[in-house]
């Protein structure tokens, strides 16, 4: 082969634009790898200075392999894309599995297409560059692209059991309702994220009930109801104040005393603006978990010290909770207050679950688990 300029090989100086297929394939940087196999060449482009080569798929392995003799010996990237949404698409080529070479000896780059229809496979690249294993199982997990002689085609991104393939224009961007299928401890069968459960607003979780399997219709989002408010118990009346002995001057009047009368006031609103100002009376020691309002620490926005102030007096279980993230992200295996009822009960005694939590929540489970006998001083 004729050795290009340094200005060229550099790509200081492109290849000028406009060429026909026959021009381009008869470049000194891709004739020695094409001209034995001209007819699996199907088009050819330029843009940039950039070779595209579309290629024949059943051929795409022999093409490879020239390309690779021809010191194109570096498989850079294997990836696919998905047409169906293109402006104009037509046909029933929807994909394209796109190899990207390049050779040190020529300082170039070629990038290799294949036309693929939905349902049919590609030879595999893998006996040409091993490199090739992994980015074609993560074309097959993303796009669902089978690769004839893959030696482990299997899933590489997603677990087995997912459903579907997420970068396809026909998946939902909402995703489905896996959830169930990663923490079946967390989410109960088909119940997968629950509203709240991720810390996103309720329209933002799917809560898909059925099996999806349609691609191209976006299961309908139902999100659960919104929480009812609690509603207050009625403000006691205020008891008339005492008079004042004769002779005595007049007490000032408080801002409070000078406020309209409380049955000006619809009572939900002037007993949710008095609980807000007033300060959270201490929770009785006896008192278990149960409803979110018995976990007053259960807020990620609280500080460690804030909520273990809230828990105090609480049994074990809530005090532990406490020293949660409080993200109820399920890399535990639980959700913060599962995994603290588990330290709790002795299920497990690993104090190095809670990610979120880092250093700051497993020194203070072990304080806390230590104090209770439940882990020696030297164990953590």
């Amino acid at each position: 082969m004729t050795d290009q300029p340094d200005t060229q090989k550099s790509g200081e100086t492109p290849i000028p634009a406009g060429r026909g297929i026959e021009e381009i394939l008869a470049d000194p940087l891709l004739a020695g790898a094409t001209a034995p196999l001209r007819d699996a060449v199907l088009e050819a482009a330029e843009l940039f200075g950039e070779l595209t080569l579309v290629v024949d798929r059943e051929r795409i392995r022999e093409v490879c392999e020239s390309f690779k003799r021809d010191g194109y010996v570096y498989l850079v990237d294997l990836t696919a894309v998905d047409y169906s949404a293109y402006p104009g698409h037509a046909g029933d080529l929807r994909f394209a599995v796109v190899y990207h070479l390049y050779s040190f000896e020529k300082n170039a780059r070629v990038r290799l297409k294949v036309r693929v229809a939905e349902g049919s496979s590609v030879p595999s690249v893998t006996s040409v560059w091993k490199t090739a294993n992994w980015p074609e199982r993560e074309t097959w997990d993303m796009f669902g692209i089978e690769f004839e002689g893959h030696p482990n085609l299997e899933r590489i991104l997603m677990w087995d059991e997912f459903n579907g393939h997420p970068l396809r224009k026909d998946f939902p961007v909402r995703g489905i309702d896996t959830g169930a299928r990663i923490y079946p401890e967390v989410f109960p069968a088909g119940g997968g994220p629950m509203a709240g459960s991720t810390g996103k607003n309720a329209a933002d979780v799917n809560l898909y009930k059925e099996e999806w399997v349609a691609y191209g219709t976006a299961p309908v989002i139902q999100p659960a109801p919104p929480p009812r408010p609690a509603i207050a118990p009625p403000a006691e009346p205020s008891k008339p104040a005492k008079p004042a002995p004769e002779g005595a001057p007049a007490e000032p009047q408080s801002p409070a005393a000078a406020a309209p009368p409380a049955a000006t006031v619809p009572a939900t609103t002037s007993d949710a603006a008095a609980s807000e100002a007033a300060p959270e009376a201490p929770a009785p020691a006896a008192q278990t978990t149960g409803a979110s309002g018995d976990a007053p620490w259960h807020d990620e926005t609280l500080i460690l010290g804030e909520r273990m102030e809230l828990a105090k007096g609480r049994p074990l279980k809530d005090l532990l909770f406490a020293a949660m993230a409080q993200t109820d992200c399920g890399a535990c295996g639980w959700d913060c207050e599962g995994y603290a009822e588990a330290l709790a009960s002795g299920e497990t005694s690993d104090i190095t679950l809670c990610v979120p939590g880092e250093t700051e929540t497993e020194d203070e489970l072990q304080k806390l688990m230590t104090e209770a006998g439940k882990l020696r001083k030297d164990e953590g």
